[in-house]
């Protein structure tokens, strides 16, 4: 037997394996209701809202134990049948990741279970303690013995235990089922971590043919691909990839959108896949010109076939289109127009195009096709599909007269089968305790309702107009907690526009005298005032309550930059059509006394401090002028564990950027909530006073990563300099200074190559300076200046620079400034701006 070694030092991970992948069986379960309040889980953790069929399926999995079964009987590529299902055995290589990871996203109660097998070779006889840890259920078999079934079974939530192993001089075989009930969004992974000091190998069976060490050369070298810039506009991909060998490397790119789409290789040809071949000692190669693919945030996972084993390495990158950043019509109507036609050309074939083909009368057979297709989810009450049929019932109402007869008569069935809140029963698992989502079901039932007073809606056994007035209770007590609390995922590009295709959709099917069109305009209006205070260069980059590296990173695409165009001619337009379709259906106008806030000139600045989410939990600090802008959220649960928050962020333009966090994982494309660039394991106590920011990090040793990083990616900034715990970054007229107590390292391999500067140690301070440069007269004058930071780490933070301010933050979260309190918190949601010209 042939086997690829692979050490396993001390406190290490085994994580390369053989594997089936992903054994998928849709459940049902007896139909439940609900309980819970809206936006809870965000202060109180996701768990709070357990399914009731998580229950159920707990108590039957507990009695039924996953048959073992021994994968030392396949080779690599022989079909492993499970559930009727067939796999071939593959390998798992992690670039990067500590576990065998098969997260993703299942729209409906889905049963998974993943087998896989290593071997491990011991030099004696003896007894090795593992811990095991899993997001789902983990059962170890070893040498063909039960060693545990560890079945938390958590949702998304980790847990570990140890165990003792008897292992036996030689080869020993590892066999692990992985296993979980999917609902929704699903971490689903397992890690196995060897405790103390025996000498161990990682083996992994091939065939004879197999050349080892070119499988390790091969890992290696996607191990270290990268992009040489964050933002491609009109113009070719390139990737970084270091072929190491003599002769031609084929490999396979698969281009997948960051945002996921069902059936998008059936609707739309977002998904690519492409073949290439490296020549001997070529370091970059030319993917394809970026225009050849509609807009977006995409991941490009290169793939190699060596001898039979499949390597397969994931990185992201921004596509722009030139032409859209030179959309700025100062007409309303040819903004809209204009989107309109964007949706058509560039848009997934969803209700959005559907919408957008009856708007303009064009094609309506194919908007008809569209719509029904979509109904099936809808039926089907797959997650998220709120926000596509709040737009079908405004295609059902305001297109009426030119619908078929079929159409009109599927989504009335739909109508009258769906389920719209946490009250009616249901095995499915729709997430209704957001902010958005309530909104979207609210105004779903409401409108419902509203068109088939007469009818008997099925899954609640009442009347159209018994569900109309359910629907319209809901939203008046939505409408309360909004405006008492507004956006409790405050500032967020994934979110804001989901709110607005609710509110817009609302606004746009109600009487203008009506108090719910009355309530949906000032909603929309408070919106665009946090839209226009956060604007800069037509773009949100601050501080998010809850965020996803594809917007962080994809400021051009995102949705809130979008609206901003269709809103104020201040954005870009772009395919983020979920948040413009609604306005760009109908008549709003977003206040226009609020453009004063944004493209700031000359002089101007702009001081913004507000307090708002759930039971008031965020209290926010911004600063901007018509150069750079930061922003951070001020003591925001310091020391306790991370979501999707982002704390701090400084900001020159779309890609010129830099924000600090504590990794939630150490995958750099994992899919956990928080990961490595998005949100943060461990949170800050962060602060801010005018154009400086303070985090200080304390990290817990039960969290097992011990660093905190600053993303800087250099090849946007037009020059930098650093030294020792200092760099300085200058672009388009504009400093930001970063300081790291502990020093800095920057990464200088891997997707991160030039672009993640790490600071190690549990306990660290950072500082964030934004600057004109027109205050210095060059960036060696603001390096000089910022280096002479002197920051004390004692119980308390000391922050002080020769001849400025000194800052004072207290560990029980207090803040000085030259001696005297700065904050006023807590304040309204409006807030309070200091204006400078």
């Amino acid at each position: 037997m042939k086997y690829i070694e692979y050490p396993l030092y001390a406190e290490g991970y085994v994580n390369h394996f053989l594997t089936t992948g992903v054994y998928t069986q849709v459940q049902q379960f007896e139909k439940a209701t609900l309980s819970g309040r809206v936006n809870e889980w965000l202060k109180k953790g996701f768990s709070i809202h357990e399914n009731p069929c998580r229950k159920e399926f707990i108590a039957k999995r507990q009695a039924d134990l996953p048959p073992y079964l021994d994968l030392s009987m396949y080779e690599m590529g022989e079909e492993v049948e499970v559930f009727g299902e067939k796999k071939p055995l593959k390998f798992y290589a992690p670039f990067g990741n500590i576990a065998l990871e098969e997260s993703g996203f299942y729209y409906k109660p889905t049963y998974l279970r993943t087998y896989s097998y290593a071997v491990i070779q011991a030099q004696k006889n003896e007894t090795v303690e593992f811990e095991l840890t899993t997001c789902g259920g983990m059962t170890l078999w070893v040498n063909d013995e039960l060693v545990t079934d560890f079945i938390p079974f958590t949702r998304n939530m980790v847990k570990s235990t140890r165990v003792l192993v008897k292992v036996k001089k030689g080869e020993n075989k590892f066999v692990i089922c992985l296993d979980d009930l999917a609902e929704r969004d699903t971490d689903y992974y397992f890690r196995l971590r060897r405790i103390g000091k025996a000498k161990l190998t990682v083996l992994i069976p091939v065939s004879d043919e197999v050349r080892t060490e070119i499988v390790t050369k091969t890992e290696k070298m996607l191990d270290n691909i990268c992009f040489e810039k964050e933002a491609y506009i009109s113009e070719p991909v390139k990737l970084l990839m270091n072929n190491f060998s003599v002769r031609p490397v084929d490999f396979r790119l698969t281009i997948t959108p960051g945002e996921f789409i069902e059936k998008m290789e059936k609707s739309f040809k977002l998904i690519q896949h492409r073949d290439y071949q490296l020549r001997p000692d070529q370091q970059m190669i030319p993917l394809l010109h970026s225009d050849e693919l509609i807009p977006g945030y995409y991941y490009f996972s290169v793939e190699v076939d060596v001898d039979g084993i499949i390597l397969k390495r994931k990185i992201g990158t921004q596509l722009v289109r030139k032409e859209f950043l030179g959309y700025h019509e100062e007409k309303l109507a040819d903004r809209k127009r204009h989107a309109l036609e964007t949706v058509i050309q560039y848009g997934v074939n969803n209700v959005y195009k559907a919408a957008a083909l009856f708007k303009l009368e064009r094609d309506l057979k194919w908007a008809e096709e569209i719509i029904l297709e979509e109904l099936e989810g809808v039926r089907q009450r797959k997650d998220c599909c709120d926000f596509h049929f709040v737009i079908i019932l405004y295609i059902y109402k305001t297109f009426h007269g030119l619908l078929s007869v079929r159409l009109k008569s599927e989504i009335e069935d739909a109508m009258q089968g769906f389920r719209y809140w946490i009250d009616e029963p249901g095995d499915d698992v729709m997430w209704f305790f957001s902010e958005n989502h309530a909104l979207l079901f609210h105004v779903c039932q409401y409108l419902a309702g509203q068109y088939l007073p007469e009818r008997i809606f099925t899954n609640s056994n009442r009347l159209g107009r018994e569900v109309e007035k359910s629907g319209s209770k809901l939203l008046d007590a939505w409408f309360e907690e909004f405006f008492k609390e507004f956006i409790t995922e405050w500032n967020s590009n994934a979110y804001i526009p989901v709110d607005v295709l609710g509110l817009g959709t609302l606004y746009n099917l109600t009487d203008k005298e009506s108090d719910l069109h009355k309530k949906a305009k000032k909603a929309l209006d408070m919106i665009f005032y946090a839209l226009s205070i956060n604007e800069h260069k037509g773009a949100i980059m601050t501080s998010f309550g809850r965020s996803y590296e594809k917007e962080l990173k994809g400021n051009y695409n995102a949705g809130t930059t979008s609206l901003l165009y269709v809103a104020y001619n201040a954005g870009y337009l772009n395919r983020a059509v979920i948040g413009y379709i609604s306005l760009v259906l109908g008549d709003y106008e977003a206040p226009k006394e609020y453009e004063k806030y944004m493209k700031l000139t000359g002089n101007q600045q702009l001081i913004h401090q507000n307090t708002q989410g759930f039971e008031q939990h965020v209290n926010l600090y911004l600063y901007k002028n018509a150069d750079v802008l930061l922003s951070t959220a001020v003591g925001f649960k310091p020391y306790q564990p991370g979501y999707q928050e982002h704390i701090v962020q400084a900001t020159i333009n779309e890609t010129a950027q830099v924000f600090i966090n504590h990794p939630g994982e150490s995958h750099t494309y994992g899919s956990g909530r928080p990961n490595f660039w998005a949100g943060n394991g461990v949170l800050p106590l962060a602060v801010q006073h005018k154009n400086t920011s303070i985090l200080r990090y304390k990290i817990g040793e039960e969290n097992r990563i011990d660093y905190t990083h600053a993303y800087i990616p250099l090849c946007e900034f037009d020059r930098y300099i650093g030294e020792k715990n200092v760099i300085v970054l200058e672009k388009d007229g504009a400093y930001i200074g970063v300081y790291a107590h502990n020093g800095l390292s920057i990464q200088e391999t891997g997707p991160c190559k030039y672009k993640e500067f790490i600071s190690h140690g549990r306990e660290n301070v950072w500082v964030l300076k934004v600057e004109r440069s027109c205050n210095y007269e060059n960036l060696d004058d603001f390096f000089k200046e910022f280096k002479t930071l002197k920051v004390s780490v004692k119980e308390n933070v000391t922050v002080l620079q020769e001849n400025k301010d000194t800052y004072l933050l207290e560990d029980n979260n207090e803040f000085y400034v030259n001696g005297q309190t700065v904050y006023q918190y807590p304040l309204t949601v409006q807030g309070l701006i200091d204006w400078e010209e």
